[in-house]
């Protein structure tokens, strides 16, 4: 009786043990999927010791993933059109122009903003030397330049070309060839990009051809009556036209509408490693609201580390910028802008992440290699 009795208790014993050794294995499971959605920052491998919550993790590789869509995803963004953007009528200064000297809004304030009476530092702004626009026509630029020179001075000016899309100048007018939500060259290399632009503008030289006013308006269909017809007696590349006046020309090859992927961030970061010293820098994309106000504010960060990213973010957008603090909130927003703009309010934040850890070496590190060691990639 004894001997069975012992059996029994041997028994419970080990079957404690083996509830205690499987308890513990999902207790440090738990523990590890946790640590895993926080950027694994105090690992000794992060030395700013930062965290990070669980939801950028959510959106770390979005803009990669959308930049390698499968091929059969990538033909509904075909260009099929020539979208008419600015007649060379047009003469004053590009929709949306702002520079680092300009004052803010009205009682500083802006409704897209978290904090919209907070006014944000001028701290190294008004040495900044930039400005930004939407696209212009020929008699646009010759306007633009002319003010850039009284700000400029002596200095390089240097046109940054933020598009993606294929775009030049068709008989003075600003043009581009033009694909659902201006998506045409969704994963495409810089080179074809280039190659592929001033392919089609030398086609259409000499001809007569179609273009429209193309836009969310009228749900990014060109209708019969925004037809005009166009002669192409000239069909120049923005960098052909802009160096006539003055310019050097830069192009980063940004997706509209989006937060940019890696490529395109080491893309601009070698970019501003390479400029002039002391230059003046405009920035356009098509509108000059969204990929104007990430890679301004992104130039701001990296000339003025010691500016909080708030004083940054709130000062671009009181230039006349769009706020890259905004998700999506206001009423009847398109849907599918909702998650981009989540997405971008997310990642920007880790644009002044990476200023932080690498302002000491002269931003010599690429983004990408940054973001692969800051969370573990």
């Amino acid at each position: 009786m004894k001997e069975m009795k012992d059996l029994v208790n041997k028994r419970i014993l080990n079957w404690l043990l083996l509830l205690a050794f499987v308890l513990g294995g999902l207790t440090g499971f738990v523990s590890c999927e946790t640590d895993d959605n926080h950027a694994h920052s105090n690992n000794g491998e992060n030395p700013s010791g930062r965290t990070y919550s669980s939801e950028v993790y959510v959106y770390l590789n979005k803009a990669n993933d959308r930049e390698n869509m499968e091929p059969t995803g990538a033909k509904g963004y075909t260009a099929k059109e020539w979208r008419l953007e600015v007649k060379n009528t047009e003469q004053g200064l590009p929709d949306n122009f702002r520079t680092c000297e300009s004052e803010f809004n009205v009682n500083g304030l802006n409704e897209e903003l978290p904090e919209p009476n907070y006014i944000p530092s001028r701290q190294g702004l008004e040495g900044l030397n930039i400005s930004g626009s939407g696209r212009f026509s020929e008699k646009q630029l010759k306007v633009l330049t002319d003010e850039i020179n009284k700000k400029a001075g002596g200095r390089t000016k240097v046109m940054m070309d933020l598009r993606s899309e294929c775009h030049g100048f068709i008989h003075g007018h600003h043009m581009s060839w033009y694909g659902y939500i201006n998506w045409s060259n969704i994963g495409k290399k810089r080179d074809q990009i280039l190659a592929e632009e001033e392919q089609l503008l030398n086609n259409v030289k000499g001809k007569t051809i179609v273009a429209g006013k193309i836009s969310s308006a009228n749900n990014y269909l060109m209708t019969d009556s925004a037809w005009i017809l166009v002669d192409a007696d000239s069909a120049l590349t923005e960098k052909q036209v802009v160096e006539r006046y003055g310019w050097e020309y830069r192009r980063v090859t940004a997706l509209d509408h989006v937060f940019p992927c890696d490529e395109i961030i080491d893309q601009f970061i070698e970019t501003y490693r390479s400029l002039p010293k002391d230059c003046w820098v405009h920035f356009h994309c098509q509108a000059g609201r969204g990929r104007t106000t990430t890679f301004m504010s992104f130039y701001d960060m990296l000339k003025n580390p010691d500016v909080p990213l708030k004083d940054i973010l709130y000062r671009q957008t009181e230039l006349g910028g769009t706020s890259l603090y905004y998700k999506g909130d206001r009423p009847n927003e398109q849907a599918w802008r909702v998650e981009l703009f989540t997405e971008t309010s997310w990642m920007v934040p880790l644009l002044y992440d990476y200023v932080q850890d690498n302002k000491e070496n002269g931003y010599s590190v690429s983004w990408t290699d940054w973001k692969k060691k800051t969370f573990k990639l």
